[in-house]
């Protein structure tokens, strides 16, 4: 009977730490979550990310060329994407296609790096950075 009354209060106790001690580590995690999201937020570099209308029609205006997209990134890392759809009457090779268009697009942006895609028929056809 001794014995019982033991096992049933250690049993109780038992069940106290496990209730204690599982709420306090689901409170901790809560208080985690928060000060993570918020230096995630601190890390954000200022990006702004604009189209230059431009130069898209400049480029789209020659032959061969089905559409043309220009980003400009301002912030930290300066730089200027170029999407070229090419069609069947292109007569240029995807390189000779991003030498040409590379020089127009330097004058225009010089302190930047470029990246360069050329697609063709959906199909990416050459992707190159310039610095």
């Amino acid at each position: 009977m001794f014995k019982f009354k033991w096992l049933r209060l250690l049993g109780i106790l038992i069940i106290c730490f496990m209730v204690t001690g599982c709420s306090t580590n689901n409170s901790n995690q809560q208080d985690n979550e928060p000060n993570q999201g918020t230096q995630v937020e601190e890390k954000k570099p200022d990006t702004k990310l604009e189209s230059d209308k431009d130069l898209a029609k400049q480029l789209e205006a020659e032959k061969g060329i089905e559409s043309v997209m220009v980003q400009v990134v301002e912030g930290e890392q300066r730089a200027v994407n170029v999407d070229i759809v090419v069609n069947n009457e292109q007569e240029l090779t995807a390189d000779q296609v991003i030498e040409k268009y590379s020089t127009v697009i330097k004058e225009k942006y010089p302190d930047r790096t470029i990246d360069i895609i050329i697609v063709k028929e959906g199909k990416l056809i050459k992707q190159t950075t310039l610095k």
